[in-house]
């Protein structure tokens, strides 16, 4: 099995050296662009260049290097046909569950206020509130949202789930689906956790409209893509008091400009697309099983739905 590697932002053969190795015999990993491109009937891409696919008229299945793939379906020579996978990784839920824990609790807690009395060397205790009073949204109910609904959901707090059509919820999640369910939830969360993948009808669904639906003096935890929230939109809210503050990980432009307001907003605690990783061996997995899947004549495990766009 021959496979390319196509990437136009990462060194993908040093970023999947111990994989490449321990795959040798298996597959034979060729650089992009191949001289025996009829050979090739699979790829590893990370925003691959525009023509790449054009390349290969055999191929059969790409594998992203993460959870998301959305470089790779918005490439303009993608065609029909070809399977785009991508890693789910148990390890990789857990970590974002854990990122998202702590910018609940951030908010919770009121975090914010003691790190501004340490700098001004203020002594000074306030109310706190249970984890029971702070109920949280969370948009998208796959691998991820699962797991971060049922570990917030254990700590104590009401957790509310929405899915763009009906899930089975676990007993402690409180599921909602569809437009008018997307209402409902938004009314009764105070901090709101967007773990959405990228798709048309999600594109920019983070905007004034849904502020303005959410509790006054909200949170916005925004770990989904960059496309779903209208920046200027945050500002906005924030600055007007309807949000009290937000934990942003993706942004439309990465890595962030260093005029952009976010960097210096009071409110708004950033990290650099930061909140979890697929792990190398994960993604060495994903590529044998694809590869295996291809030689069965079988859809590889975890292939995209190209309609629905995740």
């Amino acid at each position: 099995m021959r496979c390319v590697l196509l990437s136009q932002t990462l060194d993908l053969r040093a970023h999947l050296a111990t994989e490449i190795a321990r795959l040798k015999g298996q597959i034979t990993f060729v650089d992009h662009p191949d001289a025996t491109p009829d050979a090739i009937e699979m790829a590893v891409a990370w925003y691959p260049p525009a023509d790449a696919f054009a390349h290969y008229p055999n191929l059969k299945a790409v594998c992203s290097i993460a959870a998301g793939a959305d470089s790779i379906l918005h490439c303009p020579s993608l065609r029909e046909g070809i399977d785009v996978v991508r890693v789910v990784e148990p390890a990789q839920a857990q970590m974002m569950s854990g990122f998202v824990t702590w910018h609940v609790i951030w908010h919770q807690r009121g975090f914010r206020k003691h790190l501004a009395h340490q700098s001004a060397r203020r002594w000074e205790r306030f109310a706190q509130r249970p984890a029971r009073d702070v109920p949280v949204g969370i948009l998208g109910y796959g691998e991820m949202g699962q797991r971060v609904a049922s570990d917030l959901a254990r700590l104590g707090f009401p957790v509310h789930a929405w899915s763009r059509t009906a899930k089975p919820m676990a007993d402690n999640v409180i599921g909602f689906h569809g437009t008018e369910g997307l209402a409902a939830m938004l009314r009764e969360a105070e901090v709101l956790v967007n773990l959405l993948p990228l798709t048309p009808e999600t594109r920019g669904l983070l905007d004034s409209d849904l502020f303005a639906r959410m509790k006054p003096g909200g949170y916005v935890i925004q770990v989904g893509r960059g496309e779903h929230l209208v920046e200027a939109d945050l500002l906005a809210a924030l600055d007007s008091g309807q949000l009290a503050g937000a934990s942003l990980d993706v942004f439309l432009a990465e890595p962030l400009p260093t005029a952009h307001p976010f960097w210096s907003h009071p409110n708004i605690v950033l990290t650099p697309h930061d909140a979890c990783d697929v792990s190398v061996p994960a993604v060495g997995q994903t590529i044998e099983h694809t590869a295996n899947a291809l030689r069965a004549g079988v859809r590889p495990a975890h292939a995209v739905d190209r309609a629905r766009g995740y």
